[in-house]
């Protein structure tokens, strides 16, 4: 396990991050980039495309903008899914943004690094796999248990998709 790495088991924590942020968010899609991974990893990301339910946490699948198998939403605001993102700055040693004791949450089988975004969201990445999938989840999920049960759905996919291993 890396240093900057200390597991928080289920997801109260999102709940709290969540509730905290006091802004509205926007619905997700609108300003969000299409990854472009390559390789194993755009392979890895299209497997876990393939396997993307049509509802997720009962909340209904939307088409992405732009359309993409690598990008995928579900509900209003949308809970946002890019996968093949890059390696979160706060991780990278050396970078200005880095992290030593940045922590991160175990949850449906996965290590998941949150960071609280400026609309009250908050991002989660799926680390320690040969992809990384960036999840978004609205404030809007965080008290009722959606975004554990998002993080929970979609880690039994990409334990299914994505191996162990480091992009």
């Amino acid at each position: 396990m890396e240093p900057w790495t200390r597991r928080l088991r289920g997801l109260p924590v999102v709940a709290a991050l969540l509730l905290a942020a006091g802004s509205s968010s926007t619905g997700g899609a609108a300003a969000r980039s299409v990854p472009t991974p390559t390789g194993k990893q755009a392979a890895h990301c299209r497997a876990l495309h393939a396997q993307l339910p049509a509802a997720l946490a009962g909340l209904e699948r939307r088409t992405s903008a732009p359309v993409s198998q690598f990008t995928a939403d579900w509900g209003r605001p949308a809970v946002a899914l890019r996968c093949g993102v890059p390696h979160p700055e706060a991780l990278k040693d050396g970078s200005e943004t880095f992290d030593r004791y940045a922590h991160a949450w175990e949850v449906g089988g996965i290590e998941w690094y949150p960071q609280q975004r400026p609309d009250g969201s908050v991002r989660c990445t799926a680390v320690h796999r040969a992809a990384f999938v960036e999840v978004d989840l609205p404030e809007e999920y965080g008290g009722d248990g959606t975004g554990q049960d998002v993080l929970t759905e979609l880690g039994a996919l990409i334990r299914k998709t994505i191996p162990e291993g480091y992009a």
